[in-house]
């Protein structure tokens, strides 16, 4: 078990912990929360997305991403996200599309051939179903670089 997979395991944080430190003015921690560096590889923990995301937040999120990106990038060719899908759920997938199709598309088009591996942790189970569905609109390339961590 990597550093990544012990982080989501032992990560206690909850929805009313985000929200309260949102209510406290700690945003740096949620975006820390959201996306960081670890290990020369980028961590994203969905449960901060899932309290702090909205139209109004959108690209305050993908520039922090961008941002830990291009920090990975400037000493390496490439890089590895971990993505922790715990707390995902239909209604969020529904909620967030129009986000997930944008990220996923900028990403392609800001960083290609950058993506070395995507591991999803937690990924509930009918996530395997739409990721069937999302994965007619990814190049093969791309999708055998993503994997699905049990």
């Amino acid at each position: 078990m990597n550093n990544e997979e012990i982080y989501f395991i032992e990560n206690d944080i909850t929805s009313e912990k985000i929200i309260e430190k949102i209510k406290n003015g700690k945003i740096s921690e949620v975006f820390e929360g959201l996306c960081k560096i670890s290990n020369d590889k980028i961590i994203i923990d969905y449960i901060y997305f899932k309290n702090f995301a909205s139209k109004d937040t959108y690209n305050m999120i993908t520039s922090i991403i961008s941002k830990n990106i291009d920090i990975l990038l400037s000493n390496n060719n490439g890089f590895i996200v971990h993505i922790n899908m715990k707390s995902l759920s239909i209604k969020d997938v529904d909620k967030h599309k129009n986000y997930i199709q944008f990220i996923s598309l900028f990403l392609k088009e800001k960083y290609p051939n950058k993506l070395l591996k995507c591991y999803i942790h937690n990924a509930p189970c009918f996530f395997s179903q739409v990721f069937n569905i999302i994965s007619l609109f990814i190049d093969k390339d791309t999708l055998a670089k993503i994997q699905l961590i049990k």
